[in-house]
């Protein structure tokens, strides 16, 4: 059943209401009328219940900044400030809710859009003040813009400033209401700012398509739907839901509530293993459960351990972007979800997740109703100094953060503290490629840092016990407890000199401050690859890898490829020991290279005449799966020759003839193989088999076609794209294998050889356009040349390694004289549907 009511929660809710009319035997009917698009000029408009929520809270609290929204937009290179200027103007243009004010008319709160106006965004140059003083200067801007309360009714609600503190940096801070921004509002922010930037830097013309629905759309919509029987159905499995629900959840340790509440805030951060974090996946797939439901059972068992509290309501967000019109909107959508869970003390944890899942999964089924909708329904005690229903919430994010290069800018986005707290207690957990981070926001007013502090760490101390042994009873669960109360916790840190060491904040050492490795250019104004050496002797480069593993990362991002030099790996265990520390997994199951005999997962370069160059690709990218790291070790220089040239796919994107592009990205490419003995690698050995219905399985479900040839033979044939999206950086690659594959790429003698002995459909490999037309000769010609002019080589010494990010760069091979051994190793398989 794990897997049908997985399934049922992932319906729509017009999908969802048809089903049960089905099992009900109630006759189908139209499901909510679509939304329309007549609002989509200025005037007056009702709120969505989601803005109603926000305000009638700046109603109580109008002084308040705690529901401030703000962006620090950090852009590193040669910034066109007009060319930003004007796409953040367009973005406001686009978007009226970035154009809109909240006002109450005879008695009701109406949205009012204005009409496009010029935008100029304040610009302060800090280049002339010390280094020093400049991180006084931003966090001084940022509270003026953060902290400084919006009044809805008769200001703009977004507030922009650029800074430039350096000669290649500047900061755009963007601050506005949440009733106008969400989390999701963020990503599309950045695509938009990025897209637009680069058309008005180039002297284009806008390449976004105009609007096709507005905010105030949903706003009509939702009012509209949200009636009758659909408002009836939600609001009945709510009331019974949290009838009789407890009305405040309150932690041992807190200081006195306040008579109102000042949304003072403060935040600690703590992390939970990549390793940790594997071990809970693999528990929650077991029990049919997300990540999210695991980390959530953790949560509510460390608070019952707290408070002793066996009903506990913990809040949670939704995106609550159901509908396809709404995805690429700006504005405020999201919902606040009450989950209500009853535990035993005598209960297991399994069987904690088991009860936490199907509360999950009913809260998301009925998901719909908005939070505003369900207090006024419900109508608890309405007190000041405590948010009704929920008090505590939790909140799993993992989508990337928006970060990438844009016309030679890189975009990335900073944390930004505006000192609040909208909930007594907001666990904030966000997912990253070396595990989890956990944000701890909480009321100041109520909680003293260390108590959040021992939170965090007995959190920790929960999620390791429940992956080490999941049957363990919740109440044998030992968590170090609650600190003393306020008075004392005072005297005893006032007391005790490692207590008040405890308190000072440590600050994170950045390991190249203190110069364990440096950071260069091969060449100057060369930016690929970026090369990194030891400047300490005798440094342990895996546990290195392994500690700066994020940094290297964002590196790898931001240059394609990273040449790691001087730092003594000798040999091949070594080196793939280095790669699993950076990239935690490595793929041992390539069949178009010999494997490395000193290594697990490390192969031999391929096996081509050493006097031929190999052509620019991207590893595997006519296959199903692909590498998006690639490992080169230099075990032995050739005496000649044999360099990698690297080209940036990103570049190779913009160099390219756009009407190329456009094809090849409307027509996609066929890639042809026919696996002949002899010629290339056979079937057997590609695909680790001789059972001919084991690959014709393999090909069904990776969409591959497959047929079996005349003397034992296999032709397969597969759609890849020619032009990808990097799947963190979203940046737009030239991503194939087409000078490996085309007839056009092989040299002369070679191809009269292979086209005089068999049809072009026979040949070893081959590719088409994705309708199966040929590529025109003409076209792969201007592709390898564009390569070439493009192409950044250097000479291999040994010990070298090479990392690629297997999007961001394509790599090729020179002819070489005399011996030469480079093994490769990949790491972080993805698929096109990852």
């Amino acid at each position: 059943m794990s897997e049908l009511a997985r399934r049922i929660a992932g319906l729509s809710p017009e999908q969802r209401d048809r089903l049960l009319r089905q099992l009900n035997g109630k006759p189908e009917e139209s499901g909510p009328e679509e939304m329309r698009a007549e609002a989509r000029r200025t005037g007056t408009f009702p709120l969505s219940y989601a803005q109603q929520r926000l305000w009638f809270l700046h109603r109580v609290e109008p002084d308040s900044a705690a529901y401030n929204f703000s962006l620090v937009i950090r852009l590193e290179g040669v910034l066109d400030v007009a060319a930003l200027e004007r796409a953040l103007e367009e973005i406001v243009r686009r978007h009226a809710v970035l154009r809109t004010n909240f006002r109450d008319v005879s008695g009701q709160p109406v949205q009012i859009v204005a009409p496009p106006a010029p935008l100029s965004v304040p610009f302060f140059d800090l280049r002339g003040a010390p280094d020093a003083a400049h991180e006084a200067q931003i966090q001084s801007h940022l509270d003026e813009l953060t902290r400084r309360p919006f009044d809805l009714a008769g200001e703009p609600l977004t507030r922009m400033r650029l800074l430039r503190p350096a000669d290649d940096v500047h900061l755009l801070l963007f601050v506005t209401h949440h009733i106008l921004f969400d989390g999701w509002s963020v990503s599309i922010f950045i695509r938009e700012l990025s897209a637009l930037y680069v058309a008005f830097r180039d002297g284009t013309a806008s390449p976004l398509p105009e609007m096709r629905f507005q905010y105030v759309d949903y706003a009509v919509w939702q009012r509209e739907w949200l009636r009758g029987e659909v408002l009836e159905n939600l609001l009945d499995y709510w009331k019974t839901q949290l009838k009789d629900a407890p009305p405040v959840l309150e932690l041992p340790g807190a200081m006195p509530r306040p008579e109102r509440q000042a949304f003072r805030g403060a935040n600690h951060v703590s992390r939970v293993s990549r390793e940790l974090v594997e071990q809970l996946k693999a528990l929650g797939q077991r029990e049919g459960a997300t990540l999210f439901m695991t980390l959530l059972a953790a949560f509510k068992v460390l608070l019952y351990r707290y408070t002793k509290a066996a009903d506990l309501v913990i809040g949670t967000d939704v995106a609550n972007r159901n509908r396809v019109e709404t995805e690429d909107l700006l504005g405020f959508f999201v919902n606040l979800l009450p989950v209500r869970t009853e535990l035993s003390g005598g209960a297991t944890f399994r069987e904690t997740l088991r009860r936490v899942r199907g509360n999950a999964i009913q809260t998301y089924a009925h998901q719909e109703l908005p939070f505003e909708k369900l207090v006024e329904a419900l109508r608890p005690a309405r007190l000041p100094n405590y948010n009704p229903l929920v008090q505590v919430l939790f909140i799993l994010q993992n989508t990337p953060t928006p970060a990438g290069d844009v016309a030679g800018v890189r975009i990335s986005l900073q944390g930004v503290d505006n000192g609040s707290s909208k909930f007594d207690l907001v666990l904030s957990i966000s997912v990253r490629e070396t595990g989890l981070m956990a944000y701890w926001n909480y009321n100041a007013d109520l909680y003293e840092r260390m108590l959040v502090e021992q939170l965090a760490r007995d959190f920790d101390a929960v999620l390791r016990g429940v992956a080490a042994n999941p049957d363990v009873v919740i109440n044998d669960i030992r968590v170090a407890g609650v600190a003393a109360r306020p008075g004392e916790a005072a005297a005893a840190r006032q007391a005790s000199p490692i207590s008040r060491l405890k308190g000072v904040k440590r600050r994170n050492i950045n390991l190249t401050e203190v110069e364990l490795v440096s950071a260069s250019s091969l060449r100057p104004g060369e930016t690929l690859p970026l090369v990194l050496q030891p400047g300490v002797d005798n440094l342990d480069m895996v546990e290195w890898g392994r500690e700066n593993r994020a940094d290297i990362e964002s590196r790898l991002l931001k240059h394609g490829a990273i040449l790691f030099r001087g730092f003594q790996v000798t040999t091949i265990p070594a080196f793939e020991q280095f790669a699993l520390a950076v990239s935690r997994e490595m793929f041992g199951e390539y069949g178009d290279l010999p494997r490395a005999q000193e290594g697990v997962n490390v192969y031999q370069a391929t096996p081509y005449p050493s006097n031929k160059t190999i052509l620019f690709h991207n590893e595997s990218s006519h296959l199903d799966r692909w590498p998006l790291k690639q490992w080169f070790f230099c075990v032995k220089a050739a005496a000649q020759g044999g360099e990698t040239p690297l080209v940036d796919s990103r570049k190779i994107y913009r160099l390219l003839d756009p009407a190329i592009i456009e094809r090849f990205t409307a027509k996609k490419l066929l890639y042809v193989r026919n696996f002949t003995g002899g010629l290339d690698v056979s079937w057997q050995d590609f695909f680790k088999t001789t059972d001919r219905a084991a690959v014709e399985d393999h090909c069904r479900k990776a969409s591959i076609e497959c047929e079996w040839t005349r003397g034992g033979g296999l032709r397969t044939r597969r759609v890849c794209p020619a032009v990808s999206r990097h799947p963190v950086t979203g940046e737009s690659v030239f991503f194939n294998q087409i000078q490996l594959h085309h007839v056009a790429c092989l040299d002369r003698e070679m191809r009269q050889s292979l086209l005089t002995s068999f049809d072009v459909d026979d040949l070893p490999r081959n590719v088409y356009y994705g309708d199966g037309t040929p590529i025109e000769d003409s076209v792969v010609e201007e592709i390898t040349q564009t390569y070439w002019g493009a192409a950044v080589t250097f000479p291999w010494q040994e010990g070298d390694i090479l990392l690629l990010d297997n999007m961001l760069t394509a790599h090729a091979r020179n002819p070489y004289l005399g011996e030469r051994k480079i093994v490769v190793a990949m790491g972080e398989m993805t698929t096109a549907s990852d």
